[in-house]
């Protein structure tokens, strides 16, 4: 009996040798590898836009939390926050005995970009804001009951990015701004959306 017990022992201590042997082979499967590298940045924004039909500065931030894969594509998941910098006129102001007051507009929401081959001195990315914002009188018609509302916006965007330096990068962008489910007497979605370009100066790990 004894001998059978050590065959036993013998043929599974050979059996899980083998085994391990063969195991360190394979690599396991995971949902992000060892070639993902993670950072993050923060970026001031300096931008203009066309809004009611007139042209007014923008200032802004956006950070996000970058996936780089393999040192070649990145995916930023953050947020983006802007504001009008500048006031700007009511459209077709139609309220009597009620003077014609400034207008002012903030945004923010979340951010999804998409970089393209970010290794090059030189590359392409492409984004999405979704979220919400408030335009506002800035000054005027306190008299009225409503002075304010709250917005749907979307916001597409194509950039151009410059490696600066490993922590520095330049961004040029191009957007167009959606604005939806707006009623504030002096403007309306498709007044206050429109074309925007602004420049952001990215610090951060990528």
């Amino acid at each position: 009996m004894v001998q059978i017990m050590k065959r036993v022992l013998i043929i599974t201590v050979i059996l899980l040798l083998a085994l391990s042997h063969t195991l360190q082979g394979q690599t396991p499967e995971t949902l992000f590898d060892d070639d993902i590298r993670h950072g993050g940045y923060w970026a001031p924004v300096y931008g203009a836009t066309s809004i009611n039909g007139q042209f007014a500065y923008l200032r802004g931030s956006r950070w996000a939390w970058v996936i780089n894969f393999r040192g070649e594509h990145s995916v930023n998941l953050g947020m983006g926050r802007y504001r009008t910098y500048t006031s700007f006129d009511p459209v077709d102001w139609n309220i009597q005995d009620v003077e014609e007051p400034d207008l002012k507009t903030r945004y923010r929401g979340f951010e999804l970009e998409y970089v393209n081959q970010t290794y090059r001195l030189f590359h392409f990315s492409a984004h999405t804001l979704v979220g919400s914002g408030t335009v506002r009188y800035d000054n005027g018609a306190d008299e009225l009951d409503k002075t304010s509302d709250q917005y749907f916006v979307l916001q597409p965007a194509a950039s151009l990015n410059l490696n600066v330096t490993r922590w520095f990068r330049l961004t040029g962008s191009a957007a167009y701004r959606y604005v939806g489910d707006l009623n504030l007497e002096g403007t309306s979605g498709s007044d206050l959306g429109g074309f925007l370009g602004f420049v952001g100066l990215r610090f951060g790990k990528f």
